[in-house]
């Protein structure tokens, strides 16, 4: 338990100077709509353009989500292009300075929106925040909707990679002292399935199991920075030390990634996209099943 409070302190005094931000990385409904005038917010709603037409937050703009995670070959959900990125970022107003609240249906889909949270911070934007709960969350509170488009004002960000938040299979295999985050479900780390896209059965060698949805509450409301923390840490895991997360297609990923990065502030996280689909691909790379770490 000693170690336990020492590491969450440590996690604590590192969260202030790692978050370069002025807006939290988890916004509720009250913050957004208090916040709904100023000219700096851009509320993207990535879901369906069915479902927005019906209804959306005033002034959300619909971003597809195929056009932030992309196809690349039979790779699925990677990282566009960045011309092509800068193009769908401006169309959205975008600027460098914008603060922008990613909304997904709810939070059932927090995986799929803190996977465009990462790619916006990869892109270089530093004011990315997640809408808890999603657009589910708006509607339970009973606020105001509209179906109208609304008009906006083309953006001027160009897409600058920011490195340091971005793994490929490269880099992870040359990562001897880095820990592993498996972010999948237990039954797709210990080997029990696997998706059809994903070559091997279980996990890479040496990885912690951490599964994604710890991270919610039974309300799909994402649980206290705190109490992930404690989650952390009672793992065994060390705020730090560099830290890479990994899943099957690289969404999941992101869920940790988010929670340690942006949340609790540690200082060297990394989400590898590709992820197993990539990794489990390559013969000489061989996942351990029906074991624990």
């Amino acid at each position: 338990m000693k170690r336990i409070l020492a590491l969450v302190i440590a996690l604590a005094a590192i969260a202030p100077a790692a978050m370069a931000r002025d807006i939290a990385p988890i916004v509720d409904v009250a913050w957004l709509q208090a916040n709904q005038s100023d000219p700096m917010l851009v509320v993207m709603d990535m879901r369906k353009a069915e479902d927005y037409k019906a209804g959306h937050i005033p002034g959300a703009v619909n971003v597809i989500g195929a056009s932030v995670y992309v196809k690349n070959g039979d790779i699925n959900n990677e990282v566009p292009a960045a011309d092509d990125l800068t193009d769908v970022l401006r169309a959205a107003g975008v600027k460098a300075d914008s603060r922008i609240v990613v909304v997904e249906s709810d939070g059932g889909r927090f995986a799929w929106a803190t996977r465009v949270g990462w790619t916006l911070v990869y892109a270089g934007l530093q004011n990315v925040a997640i809408l808890d709960g999603g657009y589910a969350a708006w509607t339970k509170a009973g606020k105001t909707v509209q179906t109208d488009r609304p008009s906006v004002a083309a953006g001027d960000f160009e897409v600058k990679w920011v490195p340091g938040v971005f793994a490929d299979k490269a880099y992870l295999l040359a990562a001897k002292n880095a820990q592993i985050i498996d972010t999948r479900a237990y039954d797709s780390y210990f080997g029990v399935t696997k998706q059809a896209f994903v070559a091997q059965f279980g996990h890479f060698p040496g990885a912690w199991p951490l599964p994604n949805n710890w991270i919610l509450n039974a309300d799909g409301l994402v649980k206290p920075a705190a109490e992930l923390g404690v989650i952390a840490t009672k793992l065994g895991l060390d705020p730090r030390i560099e830290t890479i997360t990994y899943c099957d297609s690289g969404v999941l990923a992101t869920t940790w990634w988010w929670i340690f990065s942006e949340v609790l502030g540690w200082p060297n996280v990394r989400s590898f996209d590709g992820s197993s689909q990539v990794l489990a691909a390559d013969p000489s790379v061989k996942y351990v099943a029906e074991t624990w770490r």
